[in-house]
């Protein structure tokens, strides 16, 4: 029995240290732990109050705050009509922290530029941008912790287990689902949880947007360089499809060095996403871009098994420029397309789901 013990209490040990230097491969890294990405939003928001206001739509499960930013030109006055409202979201799975990174740089070209480039200038002053950069912090904290270790699942989860990019209410829709769409097996990579919106950090951002009712939206994940897009339906499909045609003429035109191929979903195949979501609940039409594409930097022998290395570039800053101005095209694209409106939703009884 003391042998077993003390056998057990070395293997805790050599665990913890093996842990701890494979963490050290991202606290030497491009990417900033989650506390100092918060810290960063933090500070853009407090350099520049007037334009970036910070709020706290909720908290994760293990409690830690979930942020919403507004970024809002000093110039944009107060217009008889609502204002259009877009949204950009990033890092809804635990190992992607390259959307976090993009959406982040995405914040600080839009307070750097104000006022002294013109695109940012309109961009603002015509519509309020809400950025939630870390829609999944106790997800992100394990990510950390564990230095990028671990199986798929865990690479998604919240603290719960439930990958919350499938946790959204949904109609159910003839035809063969997808290999990815949500599962009702706990552990599955894909499980969508006990019900929609079990997850608080769904719920957060659910909330925020039934209240916004935003015209468009774009969320950052990782990795593939593509665009998934919902499919439109309802009264409104003619309108959603020439929104989403921002992703095949305006966004690819304008990525520098690799261009993005537009990809369409059935609801057939798809269960519990954000995406078809917030376009049949809300009229929101929202696409999933998939940053970066897979890289020889997961060749280097402590990177091969190492989930985080597949799913983050080594060098994100070129990720940045290569999406960072072309987001901020879009999203002129996107306000102009939608006329500042949402579309006319499909399935608005998706939105009952959402309680106050």
């Amino acid at each position: 029995m003391l042998g077993w013990i003390c056998g057990s209490l070395a293997l805790t040990y050599s665990a913890g240290t093996l842990y701890g230097w494979l963490a050290r491969g991202l606290t030497t890294g491009p990417y900033p732990s989650p506390d100092d990405a918060e810290r960063e939003m933090a500070e853009l928001a407090q350099r520049r109050p007037e334009i970036c206001a910070g709020e706290e739509i909720g908290r994760s499960t293990e409690g830690r705050p979930i942020h919403a930013f507004r970024l809002r030109g000093v110039h944009a006055g107060e217009p008889a009509a609502p204002r259009p409202q877009l949204l950009v979201t990033a890092h809804i799975h635990a190992v992607e922290y390259i959307g976090s990174f993009v959406a982040r740089a995405l914040a600080r070209r839009l307070v750097d530029g104000y006022e002294r480039i013109e695109s940012i200038t309109t961009l603002l002053d015509g519509a309020d941008v809400w950025m939630v950069p870390l829609l999944n912090p106790d997800g992100a904290a394990r990510i950390w912790r564990r230095g990028g270790w671990g199986r798929l699942g865990r690479a998604r989860f919240t603290a719960t287990g439930v990958d919350p990019n499938r946790n959204f209410p949904f109609v159910p829709t003839a035809g063969r689902a997808g290999w990815n769409s949500g599962s009702t097996t706990p552990g599955s990579p894909y499980y969508r949880g006990p019900q929609p919106l079990s997850e608080p950090e769904c719920l957060a951002l659910a909330r925020l947007c039934a209240r916004q009712r935003f015209c468009a939206a774009i969320n950052f994940h990782s990795f593939g360089g593509v665009v998934f897009m919902p499919q439109v339906l309802g009264p409104d499909a003619d309108k959603a499809a020439r929104v989403l045609a921002v992703f095949r003429d305006t966004f690819p035109s304008r990525q520098r060095h690799v261009r993005y191929r537009p990809i369409s979903e059935r609801s057939a195949k798809v269960i519990g996403q954000l995406d078809p979501f917030l376009l049949h609940a809300f009229g929101t039409p929202s696409v999933t871009i998939e940053v970066s594409r897979l890289g020889a930097h997961v060749l280097a022998p402590w990177r091969t098994f190492n989930i985080f290395w597949w799913a983050n570039p080594a060098r994100p800053e070129r990720w940045v420029d290569n999406d960072a101005a072309a987001a901020i095209d879009a999203l002129l694209a996107l306000r102009d397309r939608s006329g500042g409106t949402p579309c006319i939703p499909a399935h608005p009884e998706l939105a009952e789901q959402v309680p106050r």
